[in-house]
């Protein structure tokens, strides 16, 4: 099961949450003395390292298809409604 598992991958990268949470305390939440600046910097590079271990599988590759067909379809209808 687990290489079923390996195989599909997740559904979006890992860490990307917490990455959300480390930025708004960061950039957020302001103080004088800068704990929260430093926190929040702290909380967002562990969501970094989160991601990088994420298992790039079938799920996300389908996901990129998707968003680079979307992609060129939308620069396709770009340059077809150009009047030259």
């Amino acid at each position: 099961m687990s290489y079923v598992r390996s195989l599909l991958g997740d559904y979006e990268p890992r860490g990307k949450l917490v990455q959300g949470v480390g930025k708004f305390i960061a950039f957020g939440l302001d103080d004088p003395f800068h704990v929260t600046t430093v926190t929040g910097l702290a909380v967002y590079g562990v969501g970094k390292m989160m991601e990088r271990r994420t298992n790039y599988g079938l799920r996300m590759a389908k996901m990129d298809v998707h968003a680079t067909v979307h992609e060129l379809n939308k620069l396709v209808n770009d340059i077809r409604s150009l009047r030259l």
